[in-house]
């Protein structure tokens, strides 16, 4: 009794080391996680003679994977999983040291073979095959990688339950079973960190465009401030003339016309930041374009120590997800405000939106949501990465809706770079 205690309390660790591999540490709260497992190992301990046990312990790990934050499917996926690979083991340990026949209960060298092969594909999937896929915006639909878990608990359970199976044959079943599950979890692995470089790319690119249109911007008011200064001496005779006759309505015009000839209408932006309204222009100039009602107040110093690629994700993706939910709406209407006082960085955003919000959890799920593709939703829901680039900051977020009007608003802590 005392030695299957033991054993519960070492396949426990390594399930806790396997729900790791699947979902972020970050997250985790040492007396919840303590808690949850305990009564976790209570209650396979009482339930473990009891007939269906394979299924109650997909249902257990089910229900301790809710600890965690991540989809439904994962959480699934990473039951069948655990289960999969304990029986797996289980049954290649049974054919190793028993010919595939158990009488009564298991001794000692099966308690450590099991636990032994169990610590092993954790320590495999740990190290190579799990890297990327902690992402849930990698992968949308896990419950297609549940197909191979299942198989494998199922296979595990014929192979323990007949006993006419070759002892060989079971082995290199269970020990294929075992590496079959791990080559594709890592080729599962590999393909969502090339999805993740691509996303990263795809960021890059869009830092890049926005940089190609800000030099867009500057050259287009560096030649009309050089043709102004061209015809300066001109321009100065003139208004000497209309004030030596008295005319300061006409000198107010004529001023009025040379503002004019100065403003690029593409230079929504300009607060001297040139990450902020590189990007900003860009982003301002498709507002502008698709929506009927656009306001926006920047007051940002030159100098903020906040790389070019943290503003690309936040701005990049929460200017994206509101207009296209603008877009979609009779009033059409964005308002952007992003200003900085005393280390403080403050950014709002406002967009009108259509349909019904849900909340789920930290996320807004709309209606309207199952009728996109590729992850086009409705509005920003999918704010991951800007959340980690606020935390960075030790920032906070903040997301609500006002009636009609979508609401998202960052504070970052962000320093001034001093220059010597």
């Amino acid at each position: 009794m005392f030695e299957m205690i033991v054993f519960h309390v070492a396949v426990m660790y390594i399930i806790y080391r396997f729900m790791y591999c699947f979902f972020d540490r970050a997250q985790a709260s040492i007396l919840r996680d303590l808690t949850a497992y305990m009564l976790y190992l209570a209650a396979v301990c009482l339930l473990e003679r009891l007939p269906g046990q394979y299924i109650t312990n997909i249902i257990l790990l089910y229900l301790l994977a809710q600890l965690y934050h991540g989809k439904q499917g994962k959480k699934l996926l990473a039951a069948f999983l655990v289960q999969g690979m304990y029986l797996l083991c289980e049954t290649l340990a049974v054919y190793l040291l028993y010919d595939g026949s158990v009488d009564g209960t298991y001794d000692t060298a099966m308690y450590y073979a099991i636990f032994l092969f169990m610590y092993l594909c954790e320590r495999i999937m740990e190290k190579f095959c799990i890297r990327n896929i902690k992402e849930d915006t990698a992968l949308k639909h896990w419950d297609l990688l549940l197909f191979l878990p299942v198989i494998s608990v199922i296979i595990a359970i014929v192979l323990i339950s007949y006993d006419t199976v070759d002892a060989g044959l079971g082995a290199v079943v269970s020990a294929g079973m075992i590496c079959l599950n791990l080559i594709v979890f890592y080729i599962c692995d590999e393909l969502v960190g090339a999805y993740i470089k691509l996303k990263e790319r795809a960021m890059v690119e869009q830092q890049l465009e926005s940089y190609s249109n800000q030099l867009n911007v500057v050259m287009k008011s560096e030649e009309r401030v050089r043709g102004l200064r061209h015809d300066l001496k001109n321009h100065l005779s003139q208004i000497l003339l209309m004030a030596e006759g008295n005319r300061t309505q006409e000198i107010a015009a004529y001023v009025r016309t040379m503002q004019q000839e100065m403003t690029n209408e593409k230079e929504y932006v300009s607060s001297g930041n040139a990450d902020v309204d590189s990007l900003m222009n860009l982003k301002l100039e498709q507002a502008k374009r698709e929506l009927a009602h656009v306001r926006c107040r920047i007051c940002v110093p030159r100098e903020l120590h906040m790389q070019a690629f943290d503003w690309n994700i936040i701005l990049g993706n929460l200017m994206d997800n509101a207009i296209r939910a603008a877009a979609q709406t009779e009033e059409q209407s964005l308002d952007i405000k992003i200003s900085y006082q005393r280390g403080v960085l403050l950014i709002s955003i406002k967009n009108s939106y259509s349909g019904t919000l849900i909340r789920s959890g930290d996320r807004y799920l709309s209606t309207k949501e199952e009728n996109s593709t590729d992850g086009q939703q409705v509005h920003g829901l999918g704010m991951k990465n800007v959340k980690r680039i606020v935390q960075k900051y030790n920032g906070s977020m903040e997301v609500h809706d006002e009636g009609q009007v979508f609401v998202v608003r960052i504070l970052m802590y962000v320093s001034i770079e001093k220059e010597f």
